[in-house]
């Protein structure tokens, strides 16, 4: 008796006919030779009959090759290759990259940039919150400053897009020294965008009082307030006698910067905000007039609201700087 083939079109035919006419399944097993099993199974379950049998294709990830996967892949830069050699399982690379992307605590990112903190950087970085983690209000009166260098031909990286195979290959020329470079000074506050100011030539402490001097003003304009603080990192220039002196003689308060710490200068989101927008779909400049102007006009659209919610996580900032005892926060 055959037991282990699936009922035949005709076979159902047949079992359909005879169960019309009351024989019991175990009668039509025998007029069909066939076991009670299979006429049972069928008359069980008619409308997904044979879909059950269907063999199905085994998994080439075992559950422990799986948690493998997760525990080598967990924070690590490993490669989808180097994942798979090291689980030393069967299945193949892609495989063990589909699974990865599958995980919901796991997702591939690009590396954050940080800086190199000493433990003095971090012990002057934990006093500095210390000091300041009661800033709520406070934080509304800072004006955050800094320099930034902008690329003709784009920002200093990679540039990444979704090739069409069909479609020919997307080039990204960049010229020698990226087309040329504009240098910007810029400065936000709670109450919005200070007016940028393009650098020309080697800066030095006596051109830097001369921006501060511009600046006074239009922080002013800006503000509307006289008890406003200044931020601004420990470059030379920027800690220069000749520019300290300045500040005392204006009635100036300096907020007393730690090194290393562009994770609380909020201007460095703003940099960030304004690259997109300046290089978006990849925009390379001919002129620096041209991206001079880009700049200007990105900077001035700049919303409101984006910059309030800047000044709202530092508290937040703070906090993480003393939770991690100096190191450096998400931001």
């Amino acid at each position: 008796m055959d037991r282990a083939k699936q009922l035949s079109c005709t076979e159902i035919g047949k079992v359909q006919v005879l169960k019309e006419e009351g024989y019991s399944n175990r009668e039509i097993a025998r007029r069909l030779n066939r076991s009670e099993y299979v006429i049972r199974s069928y008359l069980k379950n008619k409308e997904n009959y044979g879909k059950l049998y269907k063999g199905r294709t085994k998994e080439s990830l075992s559950p422990r090759g799986k948690r493998s996967i997760v525990r080598i892949a967990s924070n690590s830069t490993y490669s989808g290759k180097q994942i798979a050699e090291k689980v030393n399982v069967s299945a193949s690379v892609r495989t063990v990259q589909r699974y990865l992307k599958k995980v919901t605590t796991i997702e591939r990112k690009c590396l954050k940039k940080k800086p190199c903190l000493k433990d003095r950087h971090k012990k002057t970085r934990l006093e500095f919150a210390r000091k300041h983690m009661d800033w709520v209000t406070q934080w509304q009166k800072v004006v955050f400053s800094d320099e930034k260098k902008f690329n003709l031909d784009g920002p200093d990286g990679y540039s990444y897009y979704y090739h069409d195979l069909r479609k020919e290959e997307r080039i990204f020329s960049r010229r020698q020294h990226g087309g040329g470079s504009v240098m910007i000074w810029g400065a936000i506050s709670s109450k919005g965008v200070v007016d940028l100011k393009v650098l020309k030539g080697r800066q030095n402490s006596k051109t830097y009082l001369e921006i501060l001097k511009m600046a006074k003003i239009r922080i002013f304009d800006v503000v509307r307030d006289n008890q406003w603080i200044f931020q601004q990192d420990n470059a030379a220039i920027h800690t220069a006698k000749l520019v300290k002196n300045w500040f005392e003689e204006q009635g100036i308060t300096c907020l007393e910067w730690p090194a290393l710490s562009p994770d609380v200068n909020i201007i460095e989101n703003v940099w960030g905000y304004l690259s997109r927008n300046v290089y978006i779909n990849n925009t390379q400049f001919s002129s620096r007039e041209e991206l001079i102007n880009a700049i200007k006009k990105e900077w001035n659209n700049i919303p409101l609201s984006y910059i309030e919610t800047l000044y709202k996580s530092l508290p937040n900032r703070i906090f993480q700087i003393i939770n991690n005892n100096g190191g450096c926060t998400k931001y």
